[in-house]
């Protein structure tokens, strides 16, 4: 994710990262270099590699369904780009979807139907306006998500507009009707078993340890869920911050943790990574670790520690194929590939990843509906694979549901260090069981009713 909603009020910024690999001891030391075997030359037959043929000439045809034409679908992709507090924020999911679109309109479209991106930008505080504009025009919504999504929620699901996400934030939307969300999300329940893999590896330090979140309520619902889940693999959290959305001073919150004693530290910090290394130099502030989400995983925060070199050990959690090691996955260089062909000129980060698995779903799920294409039949669809991976590109889902219907999100997860030299994948600490993930089921900690009713309050 996260619950992938909680680490999205940033703005990521990565230029791409390929692999030109290094083996070290039991790590994988990866450059900013751009590999040649990740700029091959995409091709324009439909065939996503993992996925199989989900774009492909066809008959198209008159439809009274609405957003599908006689030759193109409309669809909506969900972002914050516009917003003035963190500029540019999910920009990524519309340039992605764009990218996918043209990829797969090449091949000929969904049974002979072209995709049209209608980019619905909310700018942080519009979510309500923008899904009730989607609800006049288009099909569904794929590939994309708002922070403050909770409004959301009732407007889609009343105007029928069916939805595979790219994110989401809050715990209403996490139990949407009409909607498949590739992670599996679940708000009983949270994926985070890189708690339990530091401790064990830090077994003395996370017993004082220090969280915390961003003030809104779809950031702190996922940041809670991931103290609960800290806690039940043996960290003591003794300080959560909350700082607001947008901070220009992060002394006073890495002075407090420094006060506390923390030395297991998964930062309240839910954005550029620099600014927090920086005041963490200046205090003098050396704790055993520091643990990120998915979203630091990129060029800046390995940068941001490189130019810090008294941090303790910086890792990084992720569900997603590493960008690093793009060259190794066939369907994440796939990504990196049409991005380049579709894209040229923006930066390549998780949210592209992200986005990519929904567009996979959604597009296998719809062309499976044939000419007679319907949000009920590409549900159905996109809610019966086994396995989900998009070919490599995410961890592993053993059984897609509709979000209202129980689903279970992975237990895998991987482990990357920055480092000076590269982003690392750290195959001890993450202790593999499939591919490069460990996907031991105790990885996924099952909320207490007590907790979840805190989550509730909120």
């Amino acid at each position: 994710m996260f619950c992938k909603g909680l680490i999205q009020l940033r703005k990521a910024v990565l230029p791409l990262a390929m692999a030109a690999v290094i083996l070290a001891g039991t790590s994988l030391a990866l450059t900013s270099t751009t590999a040649a075997a990740a700029t091959a030359v995409s091709s324009s037959s439909g065939v996503w590699p993992g996925v199989g043929k989900i774009c492909e000439p066809g008959p198209g045809g008159a439809s009274s369904v609405r957003g599908v034409g006689d030759k193109t679908i409309n669809i909506a992709v969900f972002n914050d780009a516009a917003n003035t507090i963190v500029p540019g924020l999910e920009g990524e999911f519309p340039q992605q979807a764009t990218a996918f679109a043209d990829w797969c309109n090449a091949a000929g479209g969904i049974n002979g139907r072209k995709i049209v991106i209608d980019n619905r930008d909310a700018a942080l505080f519009n979510a309500a306006q923008v899904t009730t504009a989607a609800c006049q025009s288009d099909f569904m919504a794929v590939g994309g998500g708002m922070a403050l999504d909770q409004p959301t929620v009732p407007i889609r699901e009343k105007c029928g507009l069916g939805q595979v996400t790219g994110y989401l934030a809050s715990n209403a939307a996490d139990l949407g009707a009409l909607q498949v969300d590739p992670e599996g999300t679940n708000t009983d329940a949270v994926s985070a078993g890189w708690f339990g893999a530091l401790a064990k590896a830090y077994p003395k330090a996370v017993k004082v340890a220090g969280m915390g979140g961003s003030d809104t309520p779809s950031v702190l619902e996922g940041e809670m869920k991931y103290e609960f889940a800290a806690e039940a693999q043996g960290w003591n959290v003794v300080d959560f911050l909350e700082p607001p959305t947008s901070v220009e001073n992060w002394a006073p919150y890495v002075e407090q943790y420094q006060q506390k004693g923390v030395t297991a530290l998964w930062p309240a910090d839910n954005a550029n990574f620099a600014p927090f290394a920086q005041a963490m130099t200046t205090a003098g502030y050396h704790p055993a670790f520091v643990a990120l989400g998915t979203q630091f995983d990129n060029s800046q925060t390995q940068q941001a520690v490189a130019a810090n070199s008294t941090l303790p050990p910086v890792y990084v959690q992720t569900q997603w194929w590493p960008l690093a090691m793009a060259s190794e996955n066939a369907s994440t260089r796939e990504l990196v590939t049409i991005m380049h062909k579709y894209a040229k000129g923006d930066p390549i980060d998780f949210d592209d990843e992200e986005g990519a698995e929904s567009w996979l779903l959604w597009a296998k799920a719809a062309s499976a509906c044939g000419a007679s294409l319907t949000v009920s039949c590409v549900l159905s669809h996109a809610a019966s694979p086994k396995n989900w991976d998009a070919g490599g590109i995410q961890a592993p889902i053993a059984s897609m549901t509709l979000s209202n219907e129980n689903p279970q999100p992975t237990p895998c997860f991987a482990m990357l260090q920055m480092s000076a030299k590269g982003i690392i994948y750290d195959k001890k600490l993450t202790d593999p069981t499939q591919s490069i993930w460990n996907c031991n089921p105790k990885n996924v900690i099952q909320l207490t009713r007590a907790q979840q009713a805190q989550l509730n309050a909120l």
